[in-house]
């Protein structure tokens, strides 16, 4: 390798000295858990907030069959792939949990306003 001793020290100055090997593998672990969480909410909580939408819609519209099944699946394909990146891309794992669980909590309930 032909490296030059300045890229050796700045690779070197990075590296923490004293860093415990436990407190490394506790903060990978709950990073880890963190992403796992990340994904399952996104995946599932975007599958229930998609379904709740298109339930919504689909009543709402419940006198053009039709259009109302083509525009309730594809508001819902959009508000589950939206709900997958939203999740990723907020910084606090708390305001991702809400950003999904508020709106469901509110399509359930214009859903039961709504009625069958």
């Amino acid at each position: 390798m032909n490296s030059s001793p300045l890229e050796i020290t700045t690779l070197k100055t990075n590296v923490a000295p004293f860093q415990n090997k436990q407190s490394v593998n506790t903060s990978l672990i709950s990073y880890r858990f963190m992403i796992f969480y990340r994904f399952a909410l996104a995946l599932i909580g975007g599958y229930v907030l998609a379904s709740l939408s298109a339930v919504v819609i689909a009543q709402y519209f419940i006198e053009y069959r039709a259009s109302a099944a083509m525009s309730a699946t594809l508001v819902a394909f959009l508000l589950h792939t939206t709900a997958f990146i939203w999740v990723f891309m907020v910084n606090k794992t708390l305001k991702a949990t809400l950003g999904i669980v508020v709106p469901c909590l509110v399509l359930f309930a214009l859903i039961r306003i709504l009625g069958n």
